[in-house]
């Protein structure tokens, strides 16, 4: 995992995306595994939301980097739901999660984003 975030860190969006969002691309990324337990706790106490989920996103700041929590439990019970090769999902989440982190919401910008990074992981993992 930590050679596909390494390469989704130097991903840089086309200027077509740059022009239609304000795009806070991190420079460093924290990535932390956790069980269901944890990352419901984390949901419940930043998000409100009850229950784990795949993954989270927190925005890093100047001096801060953004941190990307992700439920390996959730990673393993969707790949079985999904008939999903976990490595590939897993570099799905860490698209998702770096989508997030650079300050998108659901759309289509998000999705081309989310490609160029999810391209950019894949082909890192395969070399």
């Amino acid at each position: 995992m930590k050679t596909a975030l390494e390469a989704m860190l130097e991903v840089s969006p086309d200027a077509a995306l740059r022009v239609a969002e304000e795009l806070q691309v991190p420079a460093e990324v924290e990535l932390f595994l956790l069980d269901d337990a944890a990352i419901a706790g984390a949901n419940a106490s930043h998000l409100g939301c009850s229950g784990p989920t795949n993954i989270l996103s927190f925005p890093g700041g100047a001096d801060a980097p953004g941190v990307l929590l992700l439920s390996l439990d959730t990673l393993r019970r969707e790949c079985l739901l999904y008939g999903q090769d976990p490595a590939e999902h897993a570099v799905r989440l860490l698209a998702h999660g770096m989508g997030h982190l650079s300050g998108l919401d659901h759309g289509p910008a998000m999705d081309a984003l989310c490609e160029r990074y999810m391209d950019a992981g894949c082909a890192a993992l395969c070399s």
